[in-house]
């Protein structure tokens, strides 16, 4: 590859705040929020113009339900539980949510742009949109800051701590953390406006062996039917459309391909919605991510958008309750769901996740989530048991004066196990205290006794265990 030398040149500073955050999903919020209400000066960088991220800009209108166990205990608290509750306050969730037969809490993506910055202003956070953080400040192997592109040209901010909330580890790889890659998939999801969701459901009932029971955390079609009828969660599993045997019948009638390259999976078919509205957003279409180039990402973002008014077009045509809806919108960003995440200071485990004989208990622990049965043997796809998320898995190697945020990039194995907005939210709560305690302490981040970190966060509502836990901890 040629190259061209860049001259030296001198930057202006926009600003010096105690807590940079790059990304504005759902982990960077619950960062900025959480640095903030801890007392340090924080400013929010997002490159599009509104809040959310993949919740939003992607319309991934569902919070996996990792909140509660098997017997229904609230385990994910904090921030998280903080904006779940007020979603459902906002009539921008169903308020049968909290129930262990749902899958996930959908939600409104529009109203949560706004309940997210609502919880930010109060908070007392300063966001900039339309601004990117391209590249790390760097005094040797401590971030510094962050250079921003933005329409305002390039310029500095200098922070005490920084994390990074981009979903891919951009700026704790450019700051040269140790990093690995696990490519996985992409898609942009639609919403169709004007369904009849009862007519929908009522038509799926009426052939109980085609249901996709199994798939997506859905036990059995009465599970779903009870969940839309009952408590006004609209959740088709995702990846249900290829088992769902009324929609493969439809497909095999002609008229419709599973896969136009570079697209595949358009018959994957997760649906999700909530009473009231009359719509349901549509996750239909795959693409596989070997890299992170920017060529090869512009094909799949423009070609993506093509294929949701294929799989549109082909739900309006076939499939009852769709007759008089149409296409109302499509996601502006790819929503990328593994790619890059770093090596940090220790790993989550599967087993710890999906495998445990009993809880997963970890001396830094700085949230907790449910723990899933990997066999489903019994149809019931929750554990009693909890699974403590680690502050180490945050923590890059290599990198001083920045923590990563989001779930996605952090040091899991396999990759990505909790990489959605639950895991987001408990990761981003607890990097945004730490940073605000570093900050504050003129230390780096990493190097903070742990059991500081803790504190803070029980006092901002977070849940790190029952009592008898906590006090093992020395924390009450």
């Amino acid at each position: 590859m040629s190259t061209v030398k860049e001259l030296p040149r001198d930057v202006p500073v926009l600003d010096e705040v105690d807590v940079l955050v790059s990304g504005a999903g759902v982990s960077g919020c619950a960062a900025a929020a959480s640095a903030a209400r801890a007392g340090a000066r924080t400013l929010l960088v997002e490159r599009n113009g509104f809040l959310g991220g993949v919740a939003t800009a992607s319309l991934m209108a569902n919070i996996g339900n990792r909140f509660l166990t098997s017997e229904g205990k609230r385990v994910v608290r904090g921030f998280a539980g903080e904006l779940v509750d007020r979603l459902v306050d906002r009539g921008a969730a169903s308020p049968g949510w909290e129930h262990r037969d749902v899958p996930g809490c959908t939600i409104d993506p529009e109203k949560l742009k706004v309940v997210l910055l609502e919880m930010l202003d109060e908070s007392g956070v300063e966001i900039l949109t339309h601004a990117v953080a391209a590249q790390p400040i760097m005094d040797g192997n401590r971030v510094r800051g962050v250079f921003l592109e933005s329409k305002s040209g390039r310029e500095a901010v200098i922070s005490s701590a920084t994390v990074d909330a981009t979903g891919e580890a951009d700026l704790a790889y450019r700051a040269g953390a140790e990093v690995t890659w696990d490519g996985g998939s992409a898609s942009i999801i639609f919403k169709m406006e004007n369904v009849d969701i009862d007519s929908l459901v009522d038509f799926i009932a009426e052939d109980p062996g085609g249901f996709p029971g199994g798939v997506d955390w859905v036990k059995d079609l009465d599970t779903f039917l009870n969940n839309w009828r009952e408590r006004g969660v609209f959740f088709f599993p995702h990846g249900g459309g290829r088992s769902w045997r009324f929609f493969q019948g439809e497909i095999e009638r002609g008229g419709f391909e599973r896969e136009i390259d570079p697209a595949t999976g358009l018959d994957a078919l997760g649906m999700y919605g909530f009473r009231g509205n009359g719509w349901v957003v549509v996750n239909s279409n795959f693409y596989r991510i070997e890299d992170l180039d920017v060529r090869n990402l512009s094909r799949f973002e423009l070609h993506a958008q093509k294929m949701c008014y294929r799989v549109g077009e082909f739900l309006i045509e076939r499939i009852p309750g769709f007759k008089d809806s149409h296409l109302s919108q499509v996601g502006v960003d790819l929503g990328v769901r593994t790619s890059r995440a770093i090596i940090g200071r220790c790993a989550l485990s599967r087993e710890s996740l999906f495998d445990p004989p009993g809880p997963f208990h970890a001396d830094d622990v700085i949230g907790v989530t449910s723990s899933i049965d990997s066999e489903r043997a019994s149809g019931e796809f929750f554990h009693p048991f909890t699974c403590d998320v680690p502050f180490g898995i945050m923590v890059p190697r290599g990198v001083e004066g920045m923590l990563v945020g989001s779930a996605k990039s952090v040091d899991t194995r396999p990759r990505g196990i909790i990489r959605g907005m639950t895991g987001c939210m408990v990761c981003g709560q607890a990097a945004g205290v730490a940073c605000a305690l570093g900050a504050r302490d003129g230390v780096g981040p990493g190097s903070l006794p742990v059991r500081n970190i803790q504190r803070k966060l029980l006092e901002q509502g977070a849940y790190l265990g029952p009592p008898e836990r906590v006090r093992s901890l020395g924390l009450i």
